[in-house]
């Protein structure tokens, strides 16, 4: 069995040094591999030919555009040398999930198994989840469990770690490094994701390979929040994606109005996260068709965020793209309509 490992730095490939602070360095990535090895020889498990590729070497907090189409170029030179059953890419937590998502949507379901790990702690802490999340991803590749992109992770002691699609992640709570899957749909040691998708992947129409733009600033993100003030779009936006109160909704009201009367008239699409969440919705769903904002199928924000810069970047159908299972991103439900008691009485 023969596994392409990719450093890329983060907290697993990190130790604290003599002045107290988390860095990475040079050496530490291979004691990962090192404590892999002693423990298959202390349970008498068959080791793993290990090749390993450093593309860069950061703390996650610092991705960005350019260092992830340095780790797509480095994951196709791999797939394309055909000599690794899987690929374990090691990564920082802070933005494991954007990577995850952005990998899944570039290689597909269909690839050879990528596994994304991370480490909560750095490798020498007795908390540290890394090597577990590391060996999860190991046998995830020896036992064939699936192939796409995944990300393998731990979120308490006494259990195992969980596999899941890199597409279905939620954003970190603060001050939290657990990860939970958009459906909430997790049992330990097992893949947690379903198999429709209406596209394995993300695809040009002149065949080219998937590229990101240097950053996201043709990207207006906003986050709901009382009493909040709408800001003015910059010539540089080409989309907004809003996200909304965990119920769906946001505050229907005149700001929100005149900012959707201002992207519509500019020609900004509007795509509003969060809103297709359960059975049943709100009526100011109803509201945000009428201002023209898009509201997204039930998706991970982050995958949502990631899906719209790739589809920026590719110059392709946007709305298409936004509302296309790709990759296993969408979650299918039913959907109804929550009236509110005020609507009721007057029925």
């Amino acid at each position: 069995m023969k596994i392409t490992v990719i450093f890329t730095g983060g907290t697993i490939g990190s130790s604290i040094g003599a002045d107290g602070y988390i860095a990475p360095g040079a050496k530490q990535p291979y004691r990962l591999l090192e404590k892999y090895r002693e423990n298959c020889r202390a349970d008498g498990m068959d080791e793993v030919e290990f090749f390993v590729e450093e593309p860069y070497r950061i703390l996650s907090e610092n991705m960005n555009a350019g260092y992830v189409n340095r780790l797509a170029d480095c994951v196709r030179k791999v797939m394309a040398r055909n000599d690794s059953e899987g690929i374990i890419i090691t990564h920082g937590t802070d933005t494991l999930q954007y990577t995850a998502a952005l990998l899944s949507y570039v290689f597909g379901t269909d690839c050879v198994p990528v596994l994304l790990v991370s480490s909560d702690f750095p490798l020498e802490d007795a908390r540290a989840n890394g090597m577990a999340n590391f060996m999860r991803a190991v046998e995830f590749i020896k036992c064939r469990e699936g192939r796409g992109v995944f990300v393998s992770y731990r979120n308490d002691r006494n259990e195992e770690a969980d596999i899941y699609r890199g597409t279905r992640l939620l954003m970190h709570q603060p001050y939290s490094a657990r990860l939970y899957p958009l459906d909430g749909v997790s049992f330990h040691g097992k893949v947690c994701y379903n198999r429709e998708a209406s596209m394995d992947r993300m695809e040009r129409p002149d065949g080219q390979e998937l590229r990101l733009t240097e950053d996201a600033g043709n990207i207006l993100w906003i986050r709901p929040c009382v009493g909040m003030t709408y800001p003015q779009a910059g010539p540089q936006v080409r989309a907004v994606l809003h996200d909304s109160y965990h119920s769906g909704t946001i505050a229907v009201n005149a700001g929100l109005e005149e900012f959707a009367g201002r992207m519509e008239q500019a020609g900004i699409p509007v795509y509003l996260t969060g809103a297709s969440s359960g059975e049943a919705e709100y009526e100011t769903v109803r509201m945000y068709e009428q201002y023209g904002i898009r509201v997204l199928p039930k998706m991970s924000l982050i995958a949502a965020y990631c899906k719209l810069w790739l589809a920026l970047s590719n110059d392709l159908d946007v709305n298409s793209i936004m509302n296309t299972c790709i990759a296993e991103d969408i979650i299918q439900e039913q959907r109804g309509v929550i009236r509110t008691d005020e609507q009721s009485r007057r029925d």
